[in-house]
């Protein structure tokens, strides 16, 4: 497969996921705001701004910190490339690039979703339904991916197709964590309490009530809400959802778990059948795999939830880098 090709492939699959998991973000903030009257729209607004580390580019271009110019930020601003509408027409013409690689159904359900969407703007959205709105741009998502499942031989480009996919949706998974973590619980230690499903109070909250209608936005805003209740029939607590987020090997949305369907596509990708690395890019996915494997709930929270989420960060934006540098330079 040409390094032009495998790079359109890898990116189709990271934008149409950032697309999603934007519109997850503030979807999930406009329920939390409903849910949780107390905490102020500045707040609200600013940790989507955290999650996105775009507060300096936001601040460029927007005076006020409200739910308009958040909407028009993250949304429809053209000059913004992790908005939804730049991400739908970078992932669209990625794919135009590679028709003859990908199947004419899944071309066809990116460029009707990016066309869709030049019918809306900000305005159109506050006048009518936000959550409807993000409601179609998670469906386009799925229904891409259901697509590309369906329709996509098994290959190269299916899997640097997912390993795009899978890094953006890692990558996400530990902002949201992280950002929401210092939102709601900054004094959080201790912990991760009773993570065997099997009930029992949890111990981890030392720096006063814990927000439970912030948790669930939390697993809201990756779609694990459903999952993690039928895992952890106890209810919610802190360590409970870091548990579930990082550590769980079965949820599709968990740093584990897509750090493990990356490390499986470039080794098909390479025929690597050793235990070892057979080039840098598997040296880093499989360096942290390894540790999300052996590693414990109560470790991570023992030596600091904050500082393992960022190195869970800055090794994701290297497994990129590496990916980069072994296959996608041309």
């Amino acid at each position: 497969m040409l390094s032009r090709h495998a790079d359109s492939s890898f990116w189709t699959g990271r934008y149409i996921e950032r697309a999603e998991a934007t519109a997850r973000m503030i979807d999930v903030h406009y329920h939390f705001g409903l849910e949780s009257p107390l905490v102020g729209d500045a707040l609200r607004w600013s940790s989507i701004l955290a999650v996105s580390g775009q507060e300096e580019a936001f601040a460029e271009s927007n005076s006020r910190l409200d739910e308009r110019s958040i909407l028009q930020f993250f949304a429809f601003d053209q000059e913004n490339p992790g908005s939804i509408h730049s991400c739908l027409r970078s992932a669209r013409e990625n794919a135009r690039s590679i028709r003859d690689q990908i199947s004419s159904e899944m071309w066809e359900c990116v460029n009707r979703m990016y066309l869709d969407y030049q019918a809306w703007d900000v305005d159109r959205v506050l006048s009518t339904s936000p959550f409807a709105f993000f409601q179609r741009v998670k469906d386009g998502s799925h229904l891409f991916q259901g697509i590309t499942n369906r329709t996509l031989m098994m290959g190269e480009a299916r899997d640097f197709h997912d390993a795009g996919r899978f890094l953006e949706r890692a990558d996400q998974t530990a902002r949201m964590l992280d950002v929401k973590y210092h939102d709601l619980l900054p004094r959080f230690a201790g912990g991760v309490g009773d993570t065997s499903g099997e009930g029992g109070p949890d111990p981890s909250s030392v720096g006063g009530p814990v927000d439970v209608h912030g948790w669930v936005a939390v697993l809201k805003s990756v779609g694990a809400f459903e999952a993690f209740s039928k895992t952890f029939r106890q209810g919610v607590s802190p360590g409970r959802v870091a548990h579930f987020l990082l550590l769980n090997p079965q949820f599709p949305a968990s740093v584990r778990h897509s750090i493990g369907r990356i490390d499986g596509c470039l080794r098909r990708v390479s025929g690597n059948q050793d235990r070892g690395p057979k080039n840098e890019a598997e040296r880093e996915v499989g360096r942290l795999y390894n540790d999300l494997n052996y590693m414990e709930a109560d470790d991570i929270i023992a030596n600091g939830l904050h500082e393992f989420l960022e190195d869970v960060q800055e090794r994701c934006s290297d497994i990129g880098a590496a990916i980069f540098r072994t296959y996608l330079t041309y």
